[in-house]
């Protein structure tokens, strides 16, 4: 017997365990849009459903029961179709197939969406590659290449910002954490990073103290260790000292760096000698000579300790260095991202000499943790961050590497590099995102990077709910939202895929990086210009133009575009055989054939997952290959070829779908190129699609979508909510996804209309915490802080 479930994943179990995860399926896949967790099976469920599972399933389908309400709509749709069973399977009679639609059309019958919805919740995740280096750009003003330094992000759902999947395992930490530091160093320049040009003296070359072993000049009792210095111009110079020390007691070596008679500093050396420190204090000289260098200010003898080794209190030098003139340190020469983070300094005497600069350092801190946490830091937030700065100006690091290490610390903190919401202590069920929320998750779907100063300026005032039109028409305008385009439309459509794909050289020696990054950019291109400038969401498949350069209007057989650079790219018109278009680009023809040949069966998979939202099943296990044109074959086309392997049973149901759709596109080659013969056998793109209807090439099929065309507008609803929210959707998103449909359809058919309606949608703006909160991004007191002034 064959199976009547096949045309979707409905794979069906032995008979013996078939009535128990059917009850377990019912439980968990016919769930209503709200609130409750599961539905209950009717009565009559065992006896309705399972005898015809058991009768027409089993032979084709093994495995588990679906547990996707998507799943089990089109098992509905297959069985109205009258696609399931296979035409050579034994066939339920009417009665028995109407029975068992009708008991599937009253479980997924469509849900009282005049309730309030249920809006999900959505997992808490780290920022993804993308997400990590454009916060990174706009919250400190550095370029980081984070595709070159991060492992590749695994996708779920079709993207790579699925919270399901961005996990932070221990491995990635640390290369988080060496990024930080690397990013920290790029962004702050500090005294102790500028090392030419640069006079250094070793320790067999110093005056003062005496060779305590080899490499090092001692100090054991309070004095000198110095260099004579040659000034040849005026300017700003950096005193080095690498120095460590032995300790006596509780209090630590203390030194006091000079130049001349000048004192520049003092410092608390508790470096020991495997890993000496290097201390720096800035000063200004006159050309001349002068000497410079460390004194020791405390020294002590204390045999009576019980530790030998914290008996004799002793200063050990290495070299002295001298560096500059330098104007690096000027505050018309430090970079954006250096201003940026640190608009105040303090000067270096009360760096060193108080408390004075306490409070101005704070409010610098609460600047920093607000855009990188992309809400209010709370006052034991700001504190955690300001001891750390304490804590290195204690151990002699000049004022902007205490800044520079925050920084670092900043950028690995859960708060920075996971995206969460914070729900107050203790709240469970509905509630409605917070401002900060909603900022963060509208500029992460429109921009793939952190908020910018309006949006969090909006939420401060507590009036971003009520802005959401105005701030996406902005946002959609800024040239951050082409992350948009190429974070949800190269996933979406699968172009990405062309930054490592490879074609045969042997078959296709034209196609090379250059072409694979034109065809990409040619999409993105069609996607941005629907975008922009607000053409109808069909333009998608119908589009009689394109934007090609150079090397693509060669690749199509276009005239090039007059005038300009190569690589620049224009608008064209196309002709007849390509205005179709997604369907005749390229970059779409391209990921959905092999690397020698075309394959119809991708492509019409394509079709049915990226714009129709329904997938084929995966082949079962004993469905056998496309035969090779060898033997018997060899002289069989590819379309002949494929019609043989249809004509098997276990193939037929799926292949009745698939084939159609990628045979209409044939006339293109493994590149996207026009073609009419496939070797020496002319093209023949005409099919017939399962409910009848006639397809005839790329033309024929898009007319064919565009007359469906509510289903492909519903299928990028679903796709750009998913990528929206970072989850994969539910059966409860169901009434969101109706009305963003909706709303999309009133509001004009644009691209703009769908986003304005998932930004203001439930699941997008609101959030179900369950029973609990256990979030660890949630603040102390699960409040936000005060939002820092300036």
């Amino acid at each position: 017997m064959k199976s009547a479930c096949r045309l979707v994943s409905v794979p069906c179990l032995w008979p013996r365990t078939i009535a128990a995860v059917l009850a377990m399926a019912w439980s968990t896949v016919f769930a209503p849009a709200f609130g409750e967790e599961s539905l209950q099976p009717r009565p009559a469920a065992e006896s309705a459903l399972q005898p015809f599972v058991e009768t027409y399933c089993i032979d084709c389908h093994r495995g588990d029961v679906p547990h996707q309400r998507l799943s089990w709509e089109r098992v509905v749709e297959r069985l109205q179709a009258q696609e399931m069973p296979p035409e050579d399977a034994t066939q339920p009679e009417a009665a028995e197939r109407e029975a068992v639609l009708a008991w599937l059309r009253a479980e997924l019958a469509e849900p009282d969406c005049s309730q309030p919805q249920d809006p999900g919740h959505v997992t808490l995740r780290r920022l993804n590659r993308t997400e990590y280096q454009n916060t990174i750009r706009d919250l400190l003003g550095v370029g980081f290449d984070a595709a070159g330094f991060f492992p590749v992000d695994e996708l779920g759902y079709g993207f790579d910002n699925n919270g399901d999947v961005l996990s932070l395992p221990p491995a990635l930490l640390e290369k988080y954490l060496q990024a930080a530091e690397e990013i920290a160093a790029q962004a702050i320049v500090t005294p102790e990073s500028i090392l030419e040009p640069a006079q250094t003296h070793a320790w067999n070359k110093l005056r003062g103290g005496e060779a305590a072993s080899q490499g090092v000049c001692g100090l054991f009792t309070n004095g000198r260790v110095w260099a004579e210095a040659r000034f040849d111009q005026p300017g700003e110079y950096l005193l080095r000292v690498r120095a460590y020390a032995t300790q006596a007691g509780d209090e630590p070596v203390k030194i006091r760096l000079f130049a001349g008679d000048d004192e520049l500093r003092q410092a608390a050396v508790v470096a020991e000698g495997d890993d000496p420190q290097t201390y720096v204090a800035r000063f200004t000289a006159e050309p001349g000579t002068r000497p410079v260098g460390v004194e020791l200010l405390n020294d002590a003898w204390m045999p009576w300790v019980e530790d030998a080794s914290r008996r004799d209190r002793n200063l050990f030098v290495l070299e002295i260095s001298i560096v500059g003139p330098t104007n690096k340190l000027q505050p018309d020469e430090l970079p954006e991202s250096h201003r940026r983070v640190a608009s105040w300094a303090p000067t270096q005497a009360e760096w060193f000499g108080g408390q004075g600069w306490s409070e101005r350092v704070r409010q610098l801190i609460g600047r920093l943790l607000a855009r990188a946490y992309r809400r209010p830091p709370t006052d034991e937030e700001i504190d955690r961050l300001a001891a750390f700065i304490e804590a290195a100006r204690d151990r002699g690091d000049s004022f902007e590497r205490a800044i520079q290490l925050a920084v670092a610390a900043t950028l690995v903190s859960p708060q920075f590099l996971m995206r969460g919401e914070t729900a107050p202590a203790g709240a469970s069920g509905v509630r409605r995102l917070d401002a900060y929320e909603l900022a963060s998750r509208l500029s992460y779907f429109l921009w793939s990077s952190m908020p910018d100063d309006e949006l969090l300026q909006l939420a401060a005032e507590g009036i971003l709910h009520d802005r959401l039109d105005a701030q996406v028409d902005r946002m959609l305008a800024s040239d951050k939202s082409d992350e948009l385009l190429r974070n949800f439309g190269e996933q979406w459509l699968e172009t990405r895929r062309l930054a490592t794909l490879k074609r045969d050289p042997q078959r296709f020696p034209e196609f090379d990086a250059e072409l694979s990054a034109a065809m990409r950019e040619e999409t993105h291109r069609l996607l941005a210009d629907i975008l922009r400038h607000d053409r109808p969401l069909p333009t998608l498949l119908a589009a009689d133009y394109s934007f090609v350069n150079s090397r693509l209007a060669r690749h199509y057989g276009l005239e090039t575009p007059a005038g300009g650079e190569a690589d620049a790219f224009v608008r064209v018109e196309l002709p007849q055989e390509r205005r179709a278009g997604v369907l005749a680009h390229g970059s779409v023809l391209t990921v959905t054939a092999f690397a020698d040949r075309t394959s119809p069966v991708l492509r019409g998979k394509w079709v049915l997952e990226h714009l129709l939202a329904d997938p084929p099943p995966p082949p079962p296990p004993d469905a056998g290959a496309l035969p090779e044109a060898a033997g018997d074959l060899a002289g069989k086309s590819l379309r002949e070829r494929m019609e043989i392997h249809r004509a098997d049973p276990t193939c037929a149901s799926c292949h009745k779908r698939m084939d159609p759709i990628g045979l209409a596109l044939e006339n293109f080659d493994a590149i996207g190129r026009w073609r009419q013969f496939d070797g020496a056998d002319r093209i023949d793109a005409n099919g017939q699609l399962p409910d009848g209807r006639q397809v005839s090439g790329a033309a024929g099929l898009r007319d064919v979508l565009l007359a469906d065309f509510q289903r492909v507008r519903r299928s990028i609803a679903e796709r750009l909510l998913t990528y929206a929210l970072g989850r994969g959707l539910e059966p409860y998103d169901r009434c969101a996804v109706n009305e963003i449909v909706a709303a999309t359809q009133s509001g004009g058919d644009t691209l703009r209309g769908m986003i304005r309606a998932i930004v203001k949608s439930a699941p997008f703006t609101q959030r179900n915490e369950g029973g609990t909160n256990d979030n660890p991004l949630a603040p102390p007191g699960g409040t936000h802080g005060t939002a820092p002034g300036g």
